[in-house]
């Protein structure tokens, strides 16, 4: 009976198996031929390095500013994480614990948001940040991935926190707690796993975002990794194994971070799911 049983889930297993294949070779192929030479990748681009070489990454740390891009993509990815994540928090216990008679309309003025394409704001957004002196600096970037980036968590943590009991906040309140510090206290420590997840969806949106570094930045210095990825690309040639060691080092935060909080993501989209 058990080997029946696991023959007749041999379909489901084999379908799994192609979709992580599917999903899992692109990278595989990224890492396999970043140690290779520009010969040897239109040689052979599905063959394994007859000879590993780490003048890619060499080259994409000096001569590409890989690492300049870098830093310059973790300062917007932690801003917009923290703002994020500390404003939707908030504006979700404000209209989800608090009784006030508009609270059903304000919610339904932030998930309007999730219906307004990014695309569609840039010229507006263009024309406000040049009158603000804005045009060239990080904000100009952050600020519009936290717009952007809070209808989805307030709508994530707006599930979670209906579902937490009242009588906890109440009794904390009771114990001496004013409404702020029972939501440092008891709120925020029992929705962790909803917060974590607002956190990595807006650090991923970020980190890969090249729009908005593309048309609110202009200093070389200032760059973020996806658009310092096209100064591999010339006029007349392209350094393809450059930039593919670029995109390899470009990858490697969002991947390290899914994987050590995916537990936690899962949690708080099946908490917010089934709750909310």
């Amino acid at each position: 009976m058990r080997f029946l049983r696991t023959l007749a889930k041999a379909p489901t297993y084999a379908l799994l198996a192609f979709f992580t294949v599917l999903f899992l070779y692109p990278i595989f192929w990224l890492v396999l031929n970043s140690f290779k030479t520009g010969q040897e990748l239109f040689a052979s681009p599905w063959s394994l390095p007859a000879n590993p070489t780490l003048d890619n990454f060499s080259r994409a740390l000096t001569e590409g500013k890989i690492a300049r891009y870098f830093i310059n993509s973790a300062i917007v990815a932690v801003a917009v994480v923290a703002l994020t994540t500390v404003l939707s928090a908030m504006a979700a216990y404000g209209i989800t614990r608090l009784r006030w008679r508009l609270s059903k309309a304000v919610l339904g003025l932030f998930l309007l948001g999730m219906t307004i394409p990014m695309h569609a704001t840039i010229v507006p957004l263009f024309s406000m940040f040049k009158t603000l002196g804005l045009i060239n600096t990080f904000p100009a970037v952050i600020i519009p991935h936290v717009v952007f980036a809070m209808p989805i968590a307030i709508f994530i943590l707006s599930g979670f926190f209906q579902a937490i009991p009242h009588e906890m906040e109440e009794a904390a309140i009771m114990d001496g707690c004013s409404v702020f510090t029972a939501f440092l206290r008891v709120i925020c420590p029992t929705a962790m796993p909803a917060l974590v997840t607002v956190a990595v969806i807006t650090f991923i949106t970020a980190w890969n975002d090249l729009l908005f570094p593309q048309i609110f930045l202009s200093d070389p210095d200032k760059m973020t990794l996806p658009v310092g990825l096209t100064t591999f690309q010339g006029r007349y040639s392209t350094d393809y194994v450059g930039m593919i060691a670029a995109v390899v080092i470009t990858v490697i935060p969002s991947i390290v971070i899914y994987i050590a909080l995916h537990r936690r993501i899962v949690e708080g989209m099946t908490a917010g799911a089934v709750k909310g």
